[in-house]
């Protein structure tokens, strides 16, 4: 995977909040890299200020696989939680058992219903919010 579909500073400040507000002294997140190596500086943010404690530039079943088995860098995490493609989900799949999971999560659907007097901007932004889930989870019914 070479980019997330979007900078998901939502879902970072999510799953980091509560896993400090937890009490969870390690909070070990990986994320994709852009094409020029750097992490969205809104998502790198977002991380920081939630409580990240470790951030690697690894993304889809690469830090799945990471996070489950640790590697000579990085150690084993206890627990993975976060979104995914198909592949991801796939990967979480594979892990279960060996590392605890929030869930093995499908994708999700939303409907916006506006009328003439919705603000566009607000309207994109509700369509947008889910752009972290891919596309290509399903086929079209024939």
């Amino acid at each position: 995977m070479s980019r997330a579909a979007a900078p998901l500073a939502s879902t970072a400040l999510m799953t980091v909040t509560f896993a400090r507000a937890a009490g969870v002294k390690s909070i070990v997140v990986c994320t994709p890299a852009g094409r020029d190596g750097r992490v969205n500086p809104v998502l790198l943010y977002a991380l920081k200020v939630a409580g990240a404690t470790e951030i690697y530039r690894v993304g889809g079943i690469q830090a799945i696989g990471m996070m489950a088995y640790g590697t000579r860098t990085v150690r084993k995490v206890q627990k993975i939680v976060g979104p995914g493609g198909p592949y991801v989900t796939a990967a979480k799949r594979q892990v279960y058992g060996y590392v605890a999971l929030d869930l093995v999560a499908g994708p999700s659907e939303i409907a916006v219903l506006a009328d003439d007097s919705a603000d566009p901007r607000h309207v994109a932004a509700d369509l947008l919010s889910q752009a972290e889930h891919g596309r290509g989870w399903r086929k079209p019914c024939s």
